[in-house]
């Protein structure tokens, strides 16, 4: 926490020494050519902003940026030259466009990924660039556009210092953009859906809507560079959007170091200017060219900035935190996690669930009610279909029959992150936590849903922004004081010890404000204290009236925290009710052991630890 405030004051320093350099250099350079790489580089560098977003944040790879790129130009080209539209509406105008195919070319690329990702991106820069081709009409095919007029600002024609400085403004304006989207709930949400989606989702963030939201944003920032370069070069034709534009954009991204705040700038800088020097090499130019930039990433493979940073993180001084004793009970968490739910109403309700896989039938006609204010158990041998329940409830898998009900509204065709918006939250079996995230941004993302400030606010930095992150980050370290990570609220979740994460993964699930906790084999690989810990936490939950499902091999720990008790062999319910009912049932037993037990047995095979 005291690390991400030490660099958002940084930050408005750096955007200072921005603007006095670029204020500062017109008069430092030598001629007009000069000036003109500096402005490449501004609308370079706005290409690499918004990919930034897409490859750094989201994790997603475009090779099509081109294409939005030519798109954006040739869109002011044709406003400019045959319309005779001014230069504001014509740059708006750009981005508007260029941000309608960037959805457009999402809808397809954020189903699939990997290479499939990157083929369809190429594909569509081919497609632009042959359209602008054969479209004679409208792009003048190889001819291009020309006698587009020179730029004008509120009335006033500008010259190339002029039009330097408008560019710097711009690019100044972008960039604190950029920054404002990466240290947001969104840019959190980007990253969150990058490195596990499954949890993502079980926060009540849907992917699509986040990876169509960073196409958008990168196809406007490729929109309007275009626009601005067709004002710089006053002529557009094919030959300047080609494939190798695309890879050059993603070069600086990566060079520079994708998802960090100066990276990209760094990628552009370096990579609009390194030809120019290389021009000494005559026709080894090109070889130099990719034989430096192969060096370079085989020796910095997080590119400039990462690999920097990664650095400094070796060499920091480790510090010595102590886990402190959990659940912390605090009066900050009494208000917290107060529950508003009448006990002993139905709070989901199964009728005839059934989840097959093939011929395999997971789950057979399970029907269960529970009830608002306990904790409900679901114990079997392994393969019973336990974690196919939770996964059936939670909308991760839709069952192939039967019914769901949750909170009185039909929940059977609802997929995870819609249920995770009506207040159900859950851990998993096998963790799924954001590994390159600190520990307070992974509880922070199960906030996501609960901002009230919009993507205005969140861009123009409004009262309402500073009002919601001020809140949630105190919550949030609440949160990590009550199950005793406070101390690691600075560290990445990867480098947790592995009962710590689990005791991460249940505060971020916290912070949704569930009307309904699944806990999924919480005590998986925890030591025996930190299971009494965990039975700690389950016990104070259930006295708070927490709804919760709870899935454990540890039947111990489950009578003695339970209210309602349901056994599942072979995907069918052979016993549900209470524990001292359940406890004693000789078909369970018979589930566990294969041979049945009297009830009368002076030491029962279920029998609770005391």
């Amino acid at each position: 926490m005291k690390a991400e405030k030490l660099r958002s004051l940084l930050f408005p320093s750096l955007v200072g020494a921005l603007s006095v350099g670029m204020a500062l250099l017109p008069q430092l350079v030598s001629n007009t050519y000069e000036l003109r790489i500096w402005m490449l580089l501004t609308i370079y560098a706005l290409v690499a902003l918004g990919l930034n977003i897409l490859v750094g944040l989201t994790g997603l790879v475009s090779l099509g940026q081109a294409g939005l790129f030519a798109i954006g130009a040739y869109v002011a080209a044709i406003l400019a030259a045959k319309l005779g539209i001014g230069f504001v509406a014509t740059i708006v105008i750009a981005m508007i466009v260029a941000a309608l195919f960037g959805a457009l070319l999402a809808y397809p690329t954020v189903r699939v990924k990997g290479v499939y990702l990157a083929v369809i991106t190429i594909a569509f820069g081919i497609i632009v660039e042959n359209v602008a081709i054969e479209w004679q009409g409208m792009t003048g095919g190889t001819n291009g556009i020309s006698a587009i007029p020179g730029p004008a600002f509120l009335g006033k024609a500008l010259d190339d210092t002029g039009y330097f400085y408008l560019l710097a403004v711009l690019f100044l304006a972008a960039y604190v953009l950029h920054y404002n989207i990466m240290k947001s709930r969104f840019g959190r949400a980007m990253r969150a859906v990058s490195q596990s989606e499954i949890a993502a989702r079980s926060m009540g963030i849907n992917p699509i809507a986040i990876r169509t939201f960073s196409f958008v944003i990168a196809a406007a920032f490729a929109g309007m560079a275009g626009g601005l370069y067709a004002y710089l070069n006053l002529y557009v034709n094919p030959d300047t959007f080609r494939f190798d534009d695309s890879v050059r954009f993603l070069l600086m991204v990566i060079l520079g170091g994708s998802g960090t705040i100066v990276g990209p700038v760094l990628g552009a800088t370096v990579l609009t200017f390194l030809p120019e020097y290389l021009q000494a090499f005559g026709e080894w130019q090109r070889f130099a060219y990719g034989a430096l930039l192969a060096l370079v990433m085989f020796c910095l493979p997080l590119g400039v900035v990462g690999t920097l940073s990664n650095l400094r993180g070796r060499f920091r001084a480790s510090v010595s935190r102590a886990s402190e004793e959990w659940p912390r009970l605090s009066t900050r968490i009494n208000t917290m996690l107060q529950v508003d739910a009448q006990r002993g109403a139905v709070c989901l309700k199964t009728k005839g669930l059934t989840m097959a896989f093939g011929g395999l039938v997971a789950n057979d006609n399970v029907s269960e009610v529970l009830r608002a204010g306990q904790v409900h158990a679901v114990i079997g041998p392994n393969g019973a279909g336990k974690s196919t329940f939770i996964n059936c409830v939670s909308g991760f898998y839709a069952p192939t029959g039967g019914e769901i009900e949750f909170l009185g509204v039909s929940a059977t065709r609802k997929v995870s992150h819609e249920l995770a918006r009506m207040g159900l939250a859950r851990t998993f079996q096998n963790t799924e936590l954001f590994g390159n995230m600190t520990v307070l941004e992974n509880v922070l993302v199960g906030y996501h849903t609960r901002f009230e400030s919009g993507l205005l606010s969140t861009l123009f930095r409004m009262p309402s922004f500073f009002r919601d992150e001020k809140r949630f980050q105190e919550e949030a370290q609440v949160l990590l004081e009550y199950v005793g990570l406070a101390g690691f609220a600075d560290e990445l979740a990867k480098n947790l010890p592995f009962g710590h994460q689990r005791r991460l993964e249940i505060a971020r699930a916290l912070a949704l404000s569930p009307k309904l906790l699944l806990l999924d084999e919480p005590a998986a690989g925890l030591t025996h204290g930190e299971i009494e810990s965990l039975s700690g936490l389950i016990r104070d939950l259930a006295a708070r009236h927490m709804t919760m499902i709870l899935v454990e091999h540890h039947v111990d720990m489950i009578m003695a925290v339970s209210d309602h008790v349901t056994v599942l062999d072979y995907g069918k319910v052979i016993a549900s009710g209470p524990v001292a009912e359940v406890r004693n049932n000789p078909a369970v037993i018979e589930a566990y052991f294969g041979s049945s037990k009297s009830h009368e047995d002076p030491e029962p095979a279920l029998e609770v630890r005391s």
